[in-house]
C-alpha cells in the first residue's frame, strides 16, 4: 500500500461521517482502547498545566489553533491576521516549532525569513522576534503548547470538523471539545460544509463552552501561481490534484466548485509528506497531459523539483473578509500603542 492509499482511508475513517460500515467499524472498535488510554493522557496533561504557572512573554501572543490534527486553516488564518495587523502597522512575528518545515517554509516564502521564528522553544522564539523589532507574536498551532501564557487563544475549529469527537488515534481530535472552555475566541471556519453545519457547532460550542464568543470566518480558494510564487493562469482542463493535508478529500472538493467544468482526480498522500524524486516521476507519469494542481503548501516543497514546473499550478486559500465584531476588539487591544 502506497503512503497516498494509507493517508486517504485514514482520512475517510476520521473525516467521513459516513465511515460507518464493514470495515471502518470494526477499525474504531478496535482502536476504542487505545483512545480511552489516550483521553486519559490528555486529561492528566491539562490538570498539571492548569496548576503550573506559565511563563510570561515578552511581547503580546495571540495563539493560533485548533482541536484537530489539522485541516482547520490555521495557515491562511496566521496570514490573515499577520496581514491585518501589518495594515494597522504592528510588526507581527510568526513563531512556530517548525514541525514538517512546509508551513515555516510557507511562512518565510509569504513574509520573509526575518518574521519567521522556528524552534521547539516557543518562548524563546518570541524572545528572539521581540529582539528583532516585533511587537506581537502569532503563536502557530499553539492550542496545547501550554508553558508560554498568551494574551488571546484563537481556537480554529472547522466545519467540515466531525461532530462525533472521537480522540486519536480512533479519531482526528486531539482534546474533546470541552477543551474549548480555555479559548479566549472561537473561530468557526468554513470551506464546503453546508451552512447547516456551521449552526450545529454553534450550538455544540455554546453547549461546552458557554460564554466563549464564536466567529466564522469563509475560507476562499483561488489566486493561482506557479511553483515559484508568480501569479499564474488556471488550468483550462481536467486537473491531477496533488495534496500532503489533513483532509485531501476537502481540497478535491474545493477544486470541484472552482473548476466546475474539469475532471478532478485526488493523488493524495500523508499530511505532511516530504516529496521524493519517485513521487514526482509517479505524478508525471500519472497525470497523462492534465495539469497538477497542488497547495500551497505542497508547492514549497515541490518547487526544488524543475521538471514539475511546466506542469502545475498552485492555487491559494485565503479568509474571506477582515476580523470583525468581538475578535476584532480584541485584537485591537493587543496591538501596540500607536498602531491605527
Amino acid at each position: 500500500m502506497t503512503g497516498s492509499g494509507i493517508g486517504l482511508r485514514i482520512a475517510d475513517l476520521w473525516f467521513r461521517e459516513d465511515a460507518t460500515r464493514g470495515t471502518a467499524v470494526a477499525l474504531t472498535t478496535a482502536l476504542a482502547p487505545a483512545e480511552a488510554a489516550f483521553r486519559l493522557a490528555v486529561a492528566a496533561r491539562n490538570t498539571w498545566h492548569d496548576h503550573r504557572r506559565q511563563e510570561s512573554p515578552s511581547v503580546p501572543v495571540v495563539s493560533v489553533g485548533n482541536l484537530t490534527v489539522g485541516g482547520t486553516g490555521k495557515t491562511p488564518v496566521v496570514r490573515w491576521l499577520r496581514d491585518w495587523m501589518a495594515g494597522r502597522g504592528a510588526r507581527a512575528a510568526v513563531v512556530s516549532r517548525g514541525y514538517g518545515d512546509d508551513e515555516t517554509a510557507l511562512y518565510r516564502r509569504w513574509f520573509g525569513p526575518d518574521a519567521v521564528f522556528a524552534g521547539p522553544n516557543r518562548a524563546a522564539g518570541v524572545r528572539r522576534a521581540r529582539a528583532a523589532g516585533h511587537r506581537v507574536a502569532l503563536l502557530d498551532d499553539g492550542f496545547q503548547h501550554r508553558r508560554l501564557a498568551r494574551n488571546l487563544d484563537l481556537l480554529l475549529v472547522a466545519a467540515e470538523d466531525p461532530m462525533r469527537v472521537r480522540l486519536l488515534p480512533r479519531g482526528p481530535y486531539r482534546e474533546p471539545l470541552s477543551s474549548a472552555r480555555r479559548a479566549g475566541h472561537v473561530l468557526l471556519t468554513r470551506r464546503v460544509a453546508p451552512a447547516g453545519a456551521a449552526r450545529a457547532w454553534r450550538q455544540a460550542l455554546t453547549r461546552e463552552a458557554p460564554g466563549v464568543p464564536v466567529s466564522e470566518a469563509e475560507m476562499e480558494m483561488g489566486r493561482w501561481t506557479d511553483l515559484a510564487g508568480e501569479p499564474a493562469a488556471p488550468p483550462a482542463d481536467d486537473v491531477l490534484a496533488v495534496c500532503a493535508v489533513g483532509r485531501p478529500r476537502a481540497f478535491a472538493s474545493g477544486l470541484r466548485r472552482l473548476l466546475p467544468d474539469a475532471a478532478v482526480e485526488l493523488a493524495a498522500f500523508r499530511d505532511h509528506h516530504a516529496y521524493r524524486p519517485r513521487d514526482v516521476a509517479a505524478l508525471l507519469a500519472r497525470r497523462a497531459g492534465r495539469a497538477i494542481v497542488c497547495t500551497a503548501k505542497d508547492a514549497v516543497k515541490l518547487a526544488r523539483f524543475p521538471q514539475l514546473r511546466p506542469h502545475c499550478r498552485v492555487v491559494g486559500l485565503r479568509v474571506a473578509g477582515r476580523p470583525s465584531g468581538p475578535l476584532r476588539d480584541a485584537l485591537a487591544r493587543l496591538l501596540p500603542e500607536g498602531a491605527e
